[in-house]
């Protein structure tokens, strides 16, 4: 296989090594391949010098084991040409990038050391913990848990607006059968819930269903026209609620709610109490784990705190 040939790019201390397309495409078949069979060590991608060098920036040398994974199989010799070209120029553009930042800050080395010492140091902690909690905590939140959660802090589930369970339908203004399908809409009977549902499908007038689970009224009321503004007053004194424009006619049936300052029901907030009792077993392990660290390194004395008063 021939060498690949370099070609000098418009920056002085940048070199990225263009190949023939024939000598390019055998080059990343050998990458793709990556299955260790002999014409791979063409490339040298497993020995200890890293491969043939494909671009380069001052010092910094982007090599051929370094891509090796990054091209996926089966594309053809163009699309695998382009992509290793991208790969080498998005290479060399974050290196230049990265090369104009340390000269930038060359005066303030020892500060940029520090933080990413301090980086480092938090990325593995956070790691540690991670993997350490995550082989002892118990995830499993029972719903008896949930409602002695819920019951003893009641008063964290007030509600900052009201909340509903509710049904809204869109038909065409001055429909002949108007009057018909607001009382179907209307109705408490199931049946003819339903029936006034399989006309809407049937004739694709609009309808929205939140009366299954507790919604935000102002969430509800941005499908239809609506100038309200005490919510609370209005859901007081309204079941049934109709606007008309010139285009549709507009109909909201409340069929429960609960005001502001209320408590949120329990169901409404199973996945947030969940959460915040997996958070305080999460906050228990890792209090046990730093105690437990703690006690370790001073039992073996490998700390020393030289405080007096």
């Amino acid at each position: 296989m021939r060498s690949w040939a370099l070609s000098e790019s418009t920056h002085p201390h940048t070199t990225v090594k263009h190949l023939s397309t024939r000598t390019r495409f055998a080059g990343l078949l050998l990458l793709a391949a990556a299955a260790g069979t002999p014409s791979c060590n063409r490339l040298k991608l497993y020995n200890a010098d890293r491969g043939e060098v494909i671009a380069s920036v001052g010092n910094r040398k982007l090599y051929a084991s370094d891509v090796a994974g990054l091209i996926e199989p089966g594309l053809t010799a163009r699309d695998s040409i382009a992509a290793l070209q991208a790969i080498a120029e998005n290479w060399v553009r974050r290196e230049i990038k990265s090369a104009a930042a340390e000269e930038a800050f060359s005066g303030q080395a020892q500060d940029i050391e520090a933080r990413v010492a301090e980086y480092r140091g938090a990325l593995l902690t956070y790691r540690y913990e991670q993997e350490w909690i995550g082989q002892r905590l118990d995830t499993a939140v029972t719903a008896e848990q949930i409602t002695e959660y819920y019951d003893s802090n009641r008063n964290g589930f007030r509600l900052a607006g009201p909340i509903v369970k509710a049904r809204i339908a869109r038909i065409p203004a001055g429909l002949r059968q108007s009057k018909k399908l607001e009382e179907m809409f209307r109705s408490e009977n199931e049946n003819d819930r339903n029936d006034f549902l399989n006309i809407c499908h049937k004739n694709g007038y609009r309808t929205e269903d939140f009366s299954t689970e507790w919604t935000d009224f102002s969430t509800v009321i941005q499908h239809i026209p609506f100038s309200q503004s005490n919510f609370d007053d209005f859901l007081r004194t309204h079941r049934y609620y109709d606007v008309e424009d010139d285009e549709y006619k507009y109909m909201l049936a409340i069929d429960l709610f609960r005001p502001s300052g209320d408590y949120s029901p329990r169901e409404r907030e199973t996945d947030n109490i969940r959460k915040i009792i997996l958070n305080r077993r999460r906050q228990e392990l890792l209090k046990h784990l730093e105690d437990s660290l703690y006690t370790a390194a001073g039992n073996d004395r490998r700390f020393d705190i030289k405080i007096s008063e």
